[in-house]
C-alpha cells in the first residue's frame, strides 16, 4: 500500500488508532462472538475512503475461498497478520500521516499577525467553548459514542428497554445533569460546563459494530462500546478544544484523576508531571499520583497544595539520609526539608509560619515533585545489574 497517498492520512491521533484496531484484533482472536467491524473503523479513522474499500475487497476474496479465522493461529501475535489491511496499517503506523503533520496554510505562513498572536496570551472563551462543547456532544451522541445502542431512537419497541443517555448522566451525577444543548449563551455556569465535560467522559465510548435499520429509515445501531478507546479519544478532542478557545484547563489524561479537568502547566512541567509518577513501587506510584492530583485538580485550596507538598515530603524522607547522602543535591534536599518544617508543611506548631503566598507553596511543589524524581533516577543508576539485564 502506497501510504503517501492522501486517502490514507488519519485523521484520529495515531496512539489511538493503533490501540482500537490492536485491541479489536485481540478481542476477535479470544472472543469468537465477537466479529470486528473493521471497515466501520477504517472509515473513522482515516480520512479517505481508500483504506476501507481495500479491507472490504481483500476480506471479499479471503471468504470467497474460505473462512480465515478457521487457519488463525495460536497466539495473538501471530493473529495479527491475519486482518487484511489493519495488520499492515498498524505494523507501518509510524508512515501514516496525521493532522498534525500539515503544514499551516498560506495566511498562517505568511502574516506576521498571525506569529504575534500565537506568541500573546489570550482570555479564556468560556462562550466559545461551551458552543463547541456542544456541538462536540450532538455530534458524538448521533455517531453512538455514549453507550446508546439507539441514539436518535427507533421506531421499534425494542428501544423503550434502552436506558437513555441522560438517565446515565443522572445515576452518575446523584441528581439531573445540566442540558446537554447549549442554546442560550447563558444556559451553562462555568462550573456546569465542567460538570458535564468530566461526566460524558466517564460513558465515552466507541461503538465496534454498527447496522443500518432500514425501517423506515431508522438509521444505525451501534453495539460492542470500547469506553478504553471512546474514553482516550474523548480526551484529546476535548483536550483541543479547551486548548482552541484558552480555558486553563485539560482533562488528565494519566494518574488518580484521570478524566477530570486540571490547571495547565508549562511542556517541561508537563513533563515531568509524566515521569514523577512512573515510580518502582505501586505504594510510591499511589502517593506521587495523589499528591499530583491533590495539587492540579481545578478546585485545588490552599490546603489541598500543603497536603500534596506534604505527601511529596513523605516520599524523601526515606532516602534523606541514604540515596542524597554525599550528593550534590544533599544540601539542596535538606533545605526543602527545612522549609517545610518552617512553614507548616510537615508539622503544626504554633510557632511555624503560615502567613504566606500561595506561589510559595506552587514553587514548593515542584521543587519537591523535581527531588522525587531526581531520586528515582539516583537509585536506578546505582541498582544492581542482575542476570536478566545481562540477558537484554
Amino acid at each position: 500500500m502506497d501510504l503517501t497517498d492522501p486517502e490514507f492520512t488519519l485523521t484520529w491521533p495515531r496512539e489511538v488508532f493503533i490501540t482500537e484496531a490492536t485491541s479489536m484484533m485481540r478481542a476477535e482472536r479470544e472472543r469468537r462472538s465477537f466479529h470486528a467491524d473493521y471497515a466501520f473503523l477504517l472509515e473513522e479513522a482515516f480520512a479517505g475512503s481508500v483504506p476501507a474499500t481495500e479491507y472490504s475487497a481483500r476480506k471479499g476474496m479471503l471468504d470467497w475461498t474460505g473462512d480465515a479465522r478457521s487457519t488463525w493461529p495460536s497466539s495473538f501475535e501471530s493473529a495479527q497478520d491475519d486482518v487484511p489491511v489493519v495488520s499492515e496499517l498498524v505494523r507501518r503506523a509510524d508512515e501514516l500521516r496525521t493532522p498534525a503533520t500539515r503544514r499551516p496554510y498560506f495566511s498562517r505562513r505568511n502574516s506576521s499577525s498571525h506569529r504575534e498572536e500565537e506568541h500573546s496570551t489570550s482570555e479564556p472563551d468560556w462562550a466559545a467553548a461551551k458552543d463547541r462543547f456542544s456541538t462536540f456532544i450532538a455530534r458524538w451522541q448521533a455517531s453512538g459514542y455514549f453507550g446508546e445502542e439507539y441514539p436518535d431512537g427507533c421506531i421499534d419497541p425494542n428501544d423503550e428497554l434502552e436506558v437513555g443517555l441522560v438517565e446515565k448522566l443522572a445515576d452518575l451525577y446523584g441528581q439531573q445533569p445540566p442540558p446537554l444543548s447549549y442554546p442560550e449563551a447563558d444556559r451553562w455556569g462555568d462550573d456546569e460546563f465542567c460538570d458535564l465535560v468530566e461526566l460524558l467522559h466517564d460513558i465515552a465510548a466507541r461503538p465496534r459494530n454498527r447496522y443500518y435499520h432500514e425501517y423506515s429509515q431508522c438509521g444505525y445501531h451501534y453495539s460492542n462500546h470500547a469506553l478504553r478507546t471512546g474514553q482516550m479519544l474523548y480526551r484529546i478532542r476535548v483536550n483541543e478544544l479547551l486548548d482552541a478557545t484558552n480555558l486553563p484547563f485539560r482533562l488528565a489524561t494519566e494518574g488518580e484523576d484521570i478524566g477530570r479537568l486540571v490547571t495547565i502547566t508549562d511542556d517541561a512541567r508537563a513533563d515531568l508531571l509524566l515521569r514523577a509518577v512512573e515510580q518502582p513501587t505501586r505504594q510510591l506510584t499511589d502517593q506521587v499520583s495523589h499528591a499530583i492530583a491533590l495539587y492540579r485538580s481545578r478546585q485545588s485550596t490552599r490546603e489541598d497544595k500543603v497536603s500534596a507538598i506534604r505527601e511529596l515530603m513523605a516520599v524523601l524522607e526515606p532516602d534523606r539520609y541514604t540515596v542524597l547522602k554525599g550528593t550534590p543535591a544533599e544540601k539542596d534536599n535538606e533545605s526543602l526539608f527545612q522549609i517545610a518544617n518552617k512553614y507548616a508543611i510537615r508539622h503544626n506548631k504554633d510557632s511555624e509560619l503560615r502567613d504566606y503566598s500561595i506561589a510559595f507553596l506552587d514553587w514548593m511543589f515542584w521543587a519537591a515533585l523535581a527531588m522525587v524524581q531526581l531520586c528515582k533516577e539516583l537509585k536506578a543508576s546505582k541498582r544492581p545489574i542482575t542476570v536478566s539485564d545481562r540477558e537484554c
